[in-house]
Parts: C-alpha cells; structure tokens; sequence
C-alpha cells in the first residue's frame, strides 16, 4: 500500500471512528434526556421544566429525614433533633430569589396570596426558580395538621367551625397540560389550586411551629380533648408526628422568620 493509500485509509478510518462516536454520543445524550424526562414526570410535581434549582431543592429536602417518631416533647426545644434542623439549613442556604408569608389566620388569604405571588414569579418575570415559603402559626398552624389528627382531636371545633375537615391538603389532580397552560381558569394556577398540596407540588415549602404546637396542645386539655390521655409533652409530640407531609418543623416560626429574613428571604404578612 502507497504513503498515499495509507493516509487515505486512515483518513477513512478515523472519520468513522468519529462518526460511530458521535451517534454514540447522540443515543447517550438522548437516553440521558429520556431519563431525566422520565425523573422529571416521576416526581409528580408541577414545577415547571427549566426550574432546575428549585426540584434540585426539593429532591434534596425530600433525602433529608423528617423525624415522627417523637414520644414526648417539652415547651421549649433545643435540640435540632427536635426539629428538623438539617432541612432548615438547606433552606436557608437557598440561593434564589425566595420569600416567605407570615400568617395567623386559618381562614384568611394566604393561600391566595401564596398562589398569585407564585404565579407571578413564574410567568410575570420569568423567576421558575422563585421560592414561595409560607409559614402559618397561631390559629393558622391547624392548616398543616393530617386529616387523622383534625379527626382524632376534633380539630374543626378549633377552627370555630369555618371547616368541617382539613381543606388544606386537599390535593386535587390536574392534567399534565396544566403546567404549561397559565392562562387557564379553572385549571392548576387559578383558585382550584388553592391548596397546601397543590402549592408544594409546585416547589412552594411549609413550616410548622413547635410554639404553635405547644399551644394547640394546650387549647386541647383546657378542653378535655385528650382521648389517649397524654401528658402535655406526648400530646405536643402527637400533633408533631402528624403534620403534613414535607412539613419542615421549626423551633418557632417568628424566630426563624428572622433567620429567614437574615438570609435574604423577602418577607410578607398574609
């Protein structure tokens, strides 16, 4: 074989070599989209797809334990194992632009605000990564109670009446098309989605109140709602082993509100 011939055949050789590599490339990178298509669906959420931030914050939330399983808890914590301290940390460290709603009021607003305050975020100005942290307490903290524990402790009697059951985490299904289709009226960003569970699919973070529970805890045994005969601290640890699902407990809310607000989260009261 020629100088020449060889080159030729090496020539030849070399471009299939980048040829074959490159539809290996192509086959990798399209089932390499598959799969975080097909993560991206499993998750069940409706964050919308460039928000890569926000669902890397929710997936990480979502490996860090939320401790349950508590017998007894006293009127002040100190213990960040009392709370959950390792989840509060990554929000704090949550490097976006991010806010937080105070609210008291069971019955106001906030869940509205929440909504509409998201839904700008998102398709007003173009912020998929936008944070929306809502932190009920006081008469609001039974919003975040399980419907087990609103039945258990006749929580609705609480609520003086303005619900019959927990509302709050109702959780509506909405079509995938939702997602991307803000303009709809009835669907995923309108009133019909005014719910805790609506909302964190959507990314939106809830805080319980150690205070709040503390309190409720107490309204309970002034009343004589105490079926399985507690004392205050196991009573208090009952209302805690039963909050919603991705709940991150807190010490108090106004004090991490301040920390909240220490670490560039926006601050506004429902």
């Amino acid at each position: 074989m020629s100088y020449r011939d060889s080159r030729n055949a090496a020539g030849l050789s070399g471009r299939r070599a980048a040829l074959h590599a490159l539809c290996a490339a192509a086959a990798a990178t399209s089932a390499l989209g598959l799969c975080l298509e097909d993560a991206t669906a499993a998750t069940g959420d409706y964050m919308q797809p460039d928000a890569h931030r926000l669902r890397a914050l929710a997936n990480r939330l979502a490996a860090l334990p939320r401790r349950r399983n508590f017998k007894a808890l006293p009127m002040v914590i100190t213990d960040p194992n009392q709370w959950d301290g390792a989840a509060l940390d990554v929000l704090m460290a949550y490097d976006a632009p991010r806010q937080v709603f105070d609210t008291t009021r069971l019955g106001g607003s906030w869940v509205n605000q929440m909504r509409n305050t998201v839904n700008v975020q998102v398709f007003s100005l173009q912020r998929p990564d936008f944070l929306c942290v809502g932190a009920p307490h006081g008469a609001a903290a039974l919003a975040l109670f399980s419907q087990a524990a609103w039945d258990k402790y006749k929580l609705a009697a609480l609520a003086g009446g303005a619900f019959q059951d927990n509302a709050f985490l109702r959780d509506p299904d909405f079509p995938a098309s939702d997602v991307g289709t803000p303009a709809n009226a009835d669907g995923l960003y309108s009133h019909a989605g005014n719910s805790v569970a609506t909302l964190q699919k959507r990314g939106v973070l809830f805080l319980g109140c150690h205070n709040a529970i503390w309190e409720v805890a107490a309204t309970l045994l002034t009343a004589g709602v105490n079926p399985d005969r507690q004392s205050h601290e196991e009573l208090a640890a009952d209302l805690t082993n039963n909050l919603a699902s991705g709940a991150i407990v807190t010490p108090g809310i106004e004090a991490t509100i301040g920390r909240l607000q220490e670490a560039g989260f926006v601050y506004s009261y429902a």
